[in-house]
């Protein structure tokens, strides 16, 4: 072989060696940051596991409490409905001139003051 060639032949050779090196070098970090990088995504997917347990907890804990609160809902449109219609009822022509009856437990409480009074006043004489 000539000596040109063995020369071309051992340069190919270094080169493709020194390339090999260097792959080596870059890829060993690499290859333990994932590594380091696959433990800690299987830590959090643990803990991911975990906070999906409590979520379906809170999800159900709050579906219950929100199916108490559509029975108190509905209970509260009952009711509504129902002092809506006393209302519409005592918006009647009827019972709209009725002001005055509130006047009469004062009258009768005036009525029992005097006839107190007079009564006192008669047992003095």
């Amino acid at each position: 072989m000539e000596t040109a060639t063995q020369i071309v032949i051992y340069i190919v050779a270094i080169l493709i060696s020194s390339g090999f090196l260097t792959l080596v070098i870059v890829l060993v970090p690499a290859i333990r940051e994932l590594k380091d990088l696959l433990a800690d995504l299987q830590k959090t997917s643990t803990e991911v596991r975990g906070l999906v347990e409590e979520i379906q907890k809170i999800s159900s804990d709050v579906e219950g409490k929100l199916t108490g609160f559509n029975s108190m809902l509905s209970s509260s449109q009952k009711i509504a409905t129902n002092v809506s219609g006393a209302l519409r009822l005592l918006n009647t022509a009827a019972f709209r001139n009725l002001e005055w009856l509130a006047l009469i437990p004062a009258v009768l409480w005036g009525w029992k003051a005097v006839s107190k009074i007079k009564r006192r006043k008669n047992e003095r004489q």
